[in-house]
């Protein structure tokens, strides 16, 4: 527990920067915070000021709170002893991920005219980055990494498939990154970058377990 109060720490003050933030410019922030962007990069959604600075970062420490929670009720749980590291550090790039777009939000709301698709665009492919440069490390459970009935039913097959998803999700991650700046073909990209991380380790999951079979 000591080792992990450090990693607790800097979660919690990463959500009092997001109360504080929100309090701070609440007089500068029009009455409406955009919300959600449709594919050509267009609001499409807002929320009251006051609603929009209390229930993002409330939702930031409610997942904090239930991370602990996942572990304590896993029934694999003596497997996090495993891979702690790890599973903080995703934890960590996870809440970084929800302050960097309430972040982005409040700046958008303050500054209407600017594009976000190089916000999202470059935060999400920063986020699949780091997941994915930890997603190999993690050992088998039901609640962290890619969950399939076939790494599920095999701890070998859970393992490689952990690797080839870490390696799916940093070059989805990478290529995001790069669209950002370049905004060649901004949505197909982006469909096909999640697209390549969720679906290249499931099917690699069921090849490697038939493959397994077949010994």
């Amino acid at each position: 527990m000591k080792k992990l109060l450090p990693t607790l720490i800097l979660h919690f003050v990463i959500i009092a920067l997001m109360y504080l933030v929100g309090w701070i410019l609440f007089d500068q922030l029009p009455a409406e915070i955009p919300t959600h962007w449709n594919a050509a990069g267009e609001v499409d959604a807002y929320m009251p000021k006051m609603k929009a600075i209390i229930l993002f970062p409330s939702i930031a420490l409610l997942v904090t709170l239930l991370f602990p929670l996942f572990r304590f009720i896993d029934p694999k749980r003596e497997k996090y002893a495993l891979f702690t590291k790890s599973w903080m550090m995703i934890q960590t790039a996870i809440l970084f991920f929800f302050a960097y777009i309430y972040f982005v939000s409040l700046y958008i709301a303050l500054n209407p005219g600017t594009q976000m698709e190089q916000f999202i665009f470059g935060g999400i492919g920063v986020l699949f980055i780091l997941i994915g440069n930890y997603l190999g490390k993690i050992r088998q459970n039901y609640f962290v990494g890619i969950k399939t009935p076939w790494t599920l039913n095999n701890e070998e097959v859970w393992n490689k498939t952990q690797r080839v998803g870490g390696w799916s999700f940093v070059i989805s991650g990478l290529i995001l990154f790069a669209e950002a700046f370049l905004k060649i073909y901004l949505v197909p990209v982006m469909i096909f970058c999640i697209a390549f991380a969720a679906l290249t380790p499931v099917i690699y999951s069921y090849f490697a377990y038939r493959k397994l079979e077949k010994k």
